[in-house]
C-alpha cells in the first residue's frame, strides 16, 4: 500500500463513484407494465454530485504527479460514461467492477459497499473518498459500510481536506448542524464522506473530455476482487410489506358560547368560528384612525 512522505497527502487515493446508480431524469418518463416501476429507457446516466464534490476535494489537497487518484464504480455500462467525467475532472485512472452474473440494473447499497469494498482492498489505497449520499436512493449507506468492511476509520460530512504535520494523518473539517465546523485528525487508512455542495465542482475543459473520451477504462470481474455470484445476495435485505399515513391530529376547539344561536355555534364548528359581516369605514383620515382605535379598544387588542 502506498505511503505518502511528511506534510503531504497520501499517494494511493480512491473516489468512490456509485453513479452507475443516478439517472437524471432528462429523457421520457414511463411505468413499466411488468412491475409498475420507473423505466430507465431513454434516461441519461450522469454524476451523483456528491461523489464529484468529494472528487473535487480529494484533487485539490493532492495536486497532479504529487498523488495517483483512482475514480472507482460498480456499475454496468452506463458507468463508463460517468468514469469519464471523473477523469476530465483531474483522477488519474478509473476502474469499473462489474461482471456477468451481476443483474443489469445497479446493485443496491448493501452490494455496491462490499464490491467496492473488495476491490479497494485488492487495489490498495490509503484514503478512501465518497460522496456521503446517492442520487438514486439517498441512504447514506455505503460509506459506513465501506469502512466498515475495510475496517478503515471514518469521518463523514467533511467540507474541507488537509495535510498533516504527522505521517499516516489527515486533517479533516466536518460541518455539522447551525454553521458550525470541527476540525478532526484522522489516521489513515481512512474513508471520508463528503455531502454535496460541500465544495465547488469545476467545470471540465474541452482538452480534457476529449482526453478521457480516448482514455482506457480497467474493468474488474467478481473473480478478480476475490468475490463469487454468491456475494452479490443482500444479506440484511428487507421486505417493503405497505405503507400507512399518519393519522390526522385531532384539533380540540373551545366549547361555543351559550349566547351564540345554533347557527353561529355550527358556523364556529364547521368554519372555524362564527364569521361576522364586513365593515367598511369612511370619511376623513382622523375619523377613520379613530374608529380602528375604538375597535381594538373595544375588542381587548390594545389598552387605554
Amino acid at each position: 500500500m502506498p505511503r505518502y512522505q511528511r506534510r503531504s497527502i497520501p499517494s494511493g487515493c480512491a473516489s468512490a463513484l456509485r453513479a452507475g446508480q443516478d439517472l437524471d431524469a432528462t429523457g421520457p418518463l414511463s411505468l413499466t407494465t411488468e412491475t409498475a416501476a420507473l423505466g430507465d429507457l431513454g434516461l441519461v446516466p450522469v454524476a451523483n454530485p456528491a461523489d464529484l464534490a468529494a472528487l473535487a476535494l480529494i484533487r485539490a489537497a493532492v495536486p497532479a504527479g504529487a498523488g495517483h487518484l483512482t475514480a472507482l464504480s460498480a456499475g454496468p455500462a452506463a458507468a463508463t460514461a460517468v468514469l469519464r467525467i471523473s477523469l476530465a475532472l483531474g483522477a488519474d485512472a478509473a476502474v469499473r467492477i462489474w461482471d456477468d452474473a451481476m443483474p443489469d440494473s445497479p446493485p443496491g447499497p448493501e452490494v455496491t459497499a462490499r464490491v467496492l469494498a473488495a476491490a479497494i482492498s485488492t487495489l490498495g489505497f490509503d484514503l478512501v473518498v465518497c460522496g456521503s449520499h446517492s442520487l438514486s436512493g439517498g441512504s447514506g449507506y455505503v460509506g459506513p459500510a465501506l469502512a466498515e468492511h475495510l475496517d478503515y476509520a471514518q469521518v463523514c460530512s467533511v467540507s474541507h481536506l488537509e495535510s498533516s504535520p504527522e505521517q499516516d494523518m489527515v486533517i479533516v473539517h466536518r460541518r455539522l448542524d447551525h454553521g458550525e465546523r470541527e476540525i478532526v485528525a484522522c489516521r489513515l487508512p481512512a474513508v471520508i464522506t463528503v455531502d454535496d455542495g460541500a465544495t465547488d465542482i469545476p467545470y471540465a475543459s474541452l482538452p480534457s473530455l476529449v482526453t478521457a473520451e480516448e482514455a482506457d477504462i480497467c474493468s474488474l470481474h467478481l473473480a478478480g476482487i476475490g468475490l463469487t455470484p454468491a456475494d452479490l445476495v443482500p444479506r440484511t435485505a428487507g421486505k417493503f410489506l405497505a405503507y400507512l399515513p399518519p393519522r390526522p391530529r385531532t384539533k380540540k376547539s373551545p366549547p361555543p358560547e351559550p349566547s351564540l344561536s345554533p347557527l353561529q355555534a355550527m358556523q364556529m364548528a364547521v368554519g372555524g368560528g362564527v364569521r361576522h359581516p364586513d365593515r367598511v369605514i369612511e370619511g376623513e383620515a382622523v375619523k377613520v384612525a379613530a374608529e380602528i382605535i375604538r375597535f381594538f379598544v373595544s375588542n381587548g387588542i390594545l389598552t387605554k
